[in-house]
């Protein structure tokens, strides 16, 4: 996920029945660039395992680390045969509400990056309180440490470190966006030239991210990430956008959120569908 741990993969450690490796930050992975922190974590995977094909997975905000990593294995010439999104997808980071609308505030204005680490923030605080059905004590002294964090006020030392790796990951994410969207030097002099430009903006984007030839599937959680989509965009934005870069895309609703998805047994049967050797074929 976008806070680097690995902590919320324990439900595939136990359940998964093919080959599963999970990737974190460590202190040696670099934090600059969404595509530098990809190109480290192929080389410890082609270390790992020289020859493909390969199977990736991506959970909440890392699935724009999910995209990266699939086109350096494709530009390097190996083949990715399952690229799957768990609760999120790139396109959210310029949503209405879910990240920075930029069909209202310009990317390069000087609140956008603002807007963009706050509403992911907000976001991720009203996913973990809705988790497990909004009744999980835990979750929400998760939420109520990370509340704290960003206020500035004292919090347990791990919710600080998650906060601030969190914090520094948006970063990267949203320079990476300001970089491959092709930011308009001449700001927009009108709502409808603004819409028109955070429109071009978003096409940019999805076009980065139609590049991979991987299979995509998403799996989404019915008050995880959905959860929050205002009523007013469900229709733009029930899906996430995959199905703009992606018509084919197979696409998984189920009743979790967007932690307890990862122990939802019909996500880990589909997670590894067609790549498990049935015991009839032993």
């Amino acid at each position: 996920g976008g806070g680097g741990a690995v902590h919320a993969f324990g439900p595939l450690k136990r359940k998964f029945r093919s080959a599963l490796w999970a990737l974190q930050v460590t202190p040696d992975t670099p934090l600059t660039t969404v595509e530098e922190q990809a190109k480290f974590y192929y080389h410890k995977i082609k270390n790992e395992r020289r020859t493909g094909p390969y199977r990736l997975a991506a959970f909440s905000a890392s699935s724009i680390i999910g995209f990266a990593l699939t086109r350096t294995f494709e530009r390097n010439g190996d083949k990715v045969v399952q690229l799957a999104l768990i609760d999120h997808f790139p396109t959210t980071f310029l949503a209405p509400a879910l990240g920075v609308d930029v069909t209202k505030t310009p990317l390069q204005h000087t609140s956008a990056r603002k807007e963009f680490i706050d509403a992911s923030f907000d976001n991720l605080v009203a996913m973990t309180r809705r988790d497990g059905g909004g009744n999980v004590p835990r979750r929400h002294r998760l939420a109520d440490g990370l509340s704290s964090a960003r206020r500035g006020l004292p919090t347990a030392p791990f919710i600080q470190s998650h906060k601030d790796v969190l914090h520094r990951f948006l970063n990267q994410v949203f320079d990476f966006m300001l970089v491959i969207c092709r930011i308009p030097e001449v700001p927009a002099l009108s709502e409808t030239a603004q819409r028109e430009q955070g429109r071009k903006i978003i096409d940019a984007l999805e076009d980065w991210l139609k590049s991979v030839t991987a299979p995509v599937s998403i799996y989404l959680g019915s008050y995880g990430m959905v959860g929050s989509v205002p009523v007013e965009h469900y229709k733009d934005w029930y899906d996430l956008g995959i199905h703009r870069c992606f018509p084919t895309a197979k696409v998984t609703h189920l009743h979790a959120g967007h932690y307890d998805i990862l122990d939802n047994d019909a996500l880990i049967k589909s997670l590894q569908d067609g790549f498990i050797i049935s015991a009839s074929r032993l």
